[in-house]
C-alpha cells in the first residue's frame, strides 16, 4: 500500500511539473521563434505584409465562418508583427 502510494505522489508531482511547464509564456527568443513561425518569414525575410492580403476578412464577406476566422488569423499576424517591430525596434 506504501507503495502505491509514493508512485502516485510521483505521478501527481510530474503531472504538475509538466502542466506548469506547459502553460508557461514564451517569452524573448522563444517568443521571436514563434511569432517568426506565425508570419512564414526565413532569416533575411523583407518586410512584406502579403499574409495580411491573403487573410484580409472582407475576401470572405459570403461566409460567415471564413470571415470569423480570417478575422482571428489577421490578428495573430498583427500581434506577431508588432511584437518583432518592437523587440528590433525599442524606442
Amino acid at each position: 500500500m506504501r507503495n502505491i502510494l509514493i508512485v502516485i505522489i510521483i505521478f501527481v508531482i510530474i503531472y504538475v511539473f509538466l502542466v506548469l511547464r506547459r502553460g508557461k509564456k514564451e517569452k524573448g527568443p522563444e517568443k521571436i521563434s514563434r511569432c517568426i513561425e506565425i508570419l512564414g518569414l526565413k532569416p533575411g525575410a523583407s518586410r512584406d505584409r502579403d499574409l495580411v492580403i491573403v487573410w484580409h476578412p472582407d475576401r470572405f464577406e459570403g461566409n460567415p465562418r471564413l470571415r470569423k476566422k480570417a478575422e482571428e488569423k489577421v490578428k495573430e499576424i498583427n500581434a506577431a508583427y508588432e511584437y518583432i517591430k518592437s523587440f528590433y525596434f525599442k524606442t
